[in-house]
């Protein structure tokens, strides 16, 4: 159901607001800028962590890092005065220049404890290589089949690609009896519920 609206007459137009009816305009103080978080705080300060510190941030960190994935210590820095980071390199595959990061807190009755456990990246881990042009990427990839096709390799390759071609070639036929054998299921299903 849609409504249209009423034409505009004298006795429905608003009647106009008196200027002692008027609200007053309140003064608004301009906000202060937001301090940076340099000027909040102490920008982080190295340090050295004590040797219960250390031993806490590398128990943290064989709870969450894989086996083998934690390397040397790189640096510890005080945030404030009741919290250090420990960082300790990475050496997880694909991860080149990040770190693992500890946060603990420190100066605290009953000693350190853990705040926080990450992995972090590093100023340059997160730039992508150099971008090679496809032509240049096609040239390396000719030069090193004919060095395999010189050195005898190229037979062992194609044999290979022929074997993983005939796998996939019975895979396909393995999945097709498979429906098969479910659409028989699927009718002898139907049958019983008639």
């Amino acid at each position: 159901m849609t409504s249209t609206p009423e034409p505009l007459t004298e006795a429905s137009a608003p009647t106009p607001v008196a200027a002692a009816d008027a609200p007053t305009p309140v003064e608004v103080e301009a906000p202060t800028p937001m301090p940076d978080a340099e000027a909040a705080g102490a920008a982080p300060v190295p340090t050295v962590p004590s040797m219960e510190e250390l031993q806490l941030a590398l128990a943290a960190l064989d709870e969450v890092a894989p086996k083998g994935a934690v390397g040397h210590v790189q640096d510890a820095l005080a945030e404030g005065d009741h919290v250090v980071a420990i960082r300790h390199a990475s050496t997880l595959p694909g991860y080149p220049d990040w770190s693992w990061t500890v946060l603990l807190s420190r100066g605290i009755e009953g000693g350190p404890s853990v705040l926080e456990v990450a992995l972090l990246p590093g100023d340059g881990s997160l730039l992508a290589p150099a971008w090679v042009p496809w032509s240049e990427r096609l040239a390396d990839y000719l030069a090193a089949k004919e060095a395999a096709a010189e050195s005898g390799d190229d037979e062992e390759l194609e044999s290979d690609l022929e074997a993983d071609l005939d796998d996939d070639f019975d895979d396909d036929f393995e999945d097709v009896d498979d429906d098969e054998h479910d659409d028989a299921h699927h009718e002898a299903d139907q049958d019983l519920d008639r």
